[in-house]
C-alpha cells in the first residue's frame, strides 16, 4: 500500500472564499453608489403656497386667493431675452412698480429662471432674464413681498400662442 497523505491547498486556492468575498463587495459597491448618488441629488425645494401641519405640507391657496380678491390678470410676453407683463387688476394704481417673475422648470431646481421686471410709464411691466427658461416651465408672477401670485404655464408646441395668460391659480 501506498502512503497517501493528504495535503491541503491554501486558502486562496479555494472558490468558496473568493465567492464569500465576491457577494461581501458586491454590497460594499452598491452601498457606496447608492451614497454617491444620493447626495449628488438632493431633495427639491417644494413651492408653492404650503403651510407645515405636523410632518405634511397643506397647500393653502392664500396667495391665490388674495389675487383673485384684487382682480389680477394678466398676459407674459417672451421675446429673445426680454421680458413683457400686461396685467389687470380692479385697482391699477395700486400695483407695484417691480414685480418677481419665476420659471419654475418642472423636473429639477437647476432649470429655474428669476427675474425682477419694473413697470413702465405704459403701465407694461420690462425686464430681461438672465437665461432662456425651459419650455415646459411653470411661471409665477408676483410681487416684491409675494403677498399674492398669478401662475402660468409655457407651451412646448411650436404654433402656441406667443403671450401666455395668467391668472390666480394654485402652483
Amino acid at each position: 500500500m501506498e502512503n497517501t497523505e493528504f495535503v491541503p491547498r491554501p486558502w486562496y486556492r479555494e472558490p468558496w472564499p473568493w465567492i464569500i468575498l465576491g457577494i461581501l463587495s458586491i454590497g460594499w459597491v452598491s452601498g457606496l453608489s447608492i451614497l454617491t448618488i444620493g447626495l449628488s441629488n438632493p431633495p427639491e425645494i417644494v413651492s408653492g403656497d404650503h403651510a407645515p401641519l405636523g410632518k405634511a405640507l397643506i397647500d393653502t391657496n392664500e396667495r391665490s386667493a388674495a389675487a383673485r380678491s384684487l382682480g389680477l390678470s394678466g398676459h407674459l410676453t417672451i421675446t429673445g431675452d426680454q421680458v413683457h407683463i400686461e396685467l389687470g387688476a380692479n385697482d391699477i394704481a395700486a400695483l407695484p412698480d417691480s414685480l418677481l417673475v419665476q420659471f419654475i422648470h418642472p423636473a429639477t431646481s437647476d432649470g429655474d429662471t428669476t427675474a425682477v421686471v419694473q413697470r413702465d410709464s405704459e403701465g407694461v411691466y420690462r425686464g430681461s432674464l438672465a437665461a432662456a427658461p425651459h419650455q415646459r416651465s411653470r411661471i409665477m408672477v408676483a410681487d416684491l413681498s409675494q403677498t399674492w401670485w398669478l401662475g402660468g404655464r409655457m407651451s412646448p408646441e411650436p404654433d402656441a400662442p406667443s403671450a401666455i395668460r395668467l391668472s390666480a391659480q394654485r402652483l
